[in-house]
């Protein structure tokens, strides 16, 4: 999984704060949408027409690599901020080609308290704590072998909720909508 964003040392204290207000705003100002990176400023709530939040659409999306071991594909979806384009979270789950058994991958900003983990709750089953196994440029990744019943629960509409902290040790909560995830998991069977 290899994705990237635009953080110094400068941007990491403004993200987290960024990330916190995401919260106390539900995520409202999160889109589910790919757009290209940018700086952090502000959270932008999106309503529509009525004044009501705007409606998340699908976004998982399909993509496959050639491997030595064969093709390895992956359903994944990134969450950015809507009126900056900066890219606060990746979750994809990854069908690698030789042993052909999910892998959920969770990529969280650069700032994160890595002791800590990351907590990946789908709908009402109970919540993993997942270690971080690297941290580069783009961010820190967690992995997590994801179960045949859990991804039956993402596919019948359980979202997915990450947990995580500051470098400050301020937690902080995330939503990954599952809505078409069952379509584009149907392809990287």
């Amino acid at each position: 999984m290899r994705l990237s964003t635009k953080m110094g040392p400068r941007n990491l204290a403004l993200t987290a704060g960024t990330l916190l207000c995401l919260v106390s705003f539900g995520g409202g100002g999160i889109a589910q949408t790919p757009q290209p990176k940018g700086q952090a400023h502000q959270v932008e709530v999106p309503a529509d027409a009525a004044g009501q939040p705007s409606q998340p659409q699908p976004n998982w999306i399909v993509s496959c690599n050639q491997t030595r071991a064969g093709l390895e594909c992956r359903a994944g979806q990134s969450l950015f901020l809507r009126k900056t384009r900066q890219r606060v979270l990746s979750v994809a789950v990854r069908m690698p080609a030789d042993t052909k058994k999910p892998m959920l991958l969770v990529q969280l900003p650069l700032g994160v308290y890595l002791p800590a983990g990351a907590t990946l709750q789908i709908g009402k089953l109970e919540a993993q704590t997942l270690p971080y196994t690297s941290c580069g440029q783009g961010g820190c990744i967690a992995e997590y072998a994801v179960t045949d019943a859990e991804l039956g629960a993402i596919a019948k509409g359980a979202d997915l909720t990450i947990s995580a902290q500051t470098v400050q040790q301020k937690p902080f909560t995330l939503t990954v909508p599952s809505l078409g995830f069952a379509a584009a998991y149907a392809k990287i069977k």
